[in-house]
């Protein structure tokens, strides 16, 4: 499985490493969080979150 790529990367992903992984703008990140496009939790009414395993998975098709 091509994961290399998500190793520099925190385990706990914002909007803005999505947005530099995907080229998506991060409000539009956002946009599929709060849509539950992504695998997200929200943090204190505010701050998003995605666990790297669930986005690796997310991009590798698995979470449809």
């Amino acid at each position: 499985m091509p994961i290399e790529i998500f190793a520099a990367y925190p385990d706990l992903l914002t909007p803005a490493h999505i947005s530099e992984l995907t080229g998506f703008t991060v409000e539009y990140v956002r946009k599929l969080c709060r849509e539950h496009k992504i695998p997200a939790v929200q943090v204190g009414g505010r701050q998003w979150f995605v666990p790297k395993p669930r986005f690796v998975e997310y991009v590798m098709g698995g979470d449809e």
